[in-house]
Formats: C-alpha cells, sequence, structure tokens
C-alpha cells in the first residue's frame, strides 16, 4: 500500500514544527511493499492555534489543507488537537525527529497495520 503522511517541518528536513503552529507540512508517500518513502509535495497551512489558543474549525481548514492523509507526524501535539485528528480517522505522532529518521520508525514499528491507518493513495 502507498499511503500519504504529513510531517510538521519548516525545512522539508527536520520535524520541528508544533501541529497547530505549523506554517508548513510537507507530504510524503510510503510505499509499504518497497518500503520506500519519498517527498512528494510540501504545503503551505493557516496554523490553527493563536497563542495557546485554538477554535475546531482551525484544524478543521488545516486537515483540507493537507487532502487525504493516513497520518500527521509533528514535534508536539496537543490533546485537543490529538483527539480531533484521531477522531478524522487520521493517526498522529510526536516524533521530533529528522524526517527520514521518522520514517524510519513507522516503518519499523509497522505503524500502518497497529493503527489501521485508514487513508491510502493507492493498493
Amino acid at each position: 500500500m502507498i499511503y500519504r503522511i504529513a510531517f510538521a517541518s519548516t525545512d522539508g528536513v527536520r520535524v520541528d514544527s508544533h501541529f497547530g503552529a505549523a506554517e508548513r507540512f510537507y507530504i510524503a508517500e510510503l510505499d509499504t511493499e518497497k518500503e520506500d518513502c519519498d517527498i512528494t509535495e510540501n504545503v503551505s497551512a493557516r496554523p490553527a492555534c493563536k497563542g495557546g489558543e485554538h477554535e475546531v474549525s482551525g484544524f478543521e481548514a488545516m486537515l483540507s489543507q493537507l487532502g487525504e492523509v493516513s497520518a500527521i507526524v509533528a514535534q508536539r501535539i496537543g490533546p485537543g488537537a490529538k483527539k480531533y485528528i484521531k477522531e478524522k480517522g487520521i493517526a498522529a505522532y510526536e516524533i521530533p525527529l529528522d524526517i527520514e529518521q521518522a520514517v524510519c520508525l513507522l516503518m519499523e514499528e509497522k505503524q500502518w497495520e497497529v493503527d489501521e491507518w485508514q487513508y491510502h493513495t493507492k493498493s
């Protein structure tokens, strides 16, 4: 399967942004059969959090900008945002590492099987 994962990152190298404050996400396609992952695009986002406060509509807008993703990886995801993301059928992870290291961790643990990722781009 090929899954789309959104990484909250300022530079496309490190997972260094809090989900609600992220201004950019890098979208990667993870091919679980080939055990390969490539960044295919980056998306500008309007941060949902404003100085520690947020509204659900802000989370909805961010998810809409990301399109159909199976998982979101950020440096930090607050409990309210994490609950909202999971209710939408999207896995949420806090992995403050380089994107390459985060992908390795997700693949080693086969998170798409453990968490039953719901969205994918193609089989």
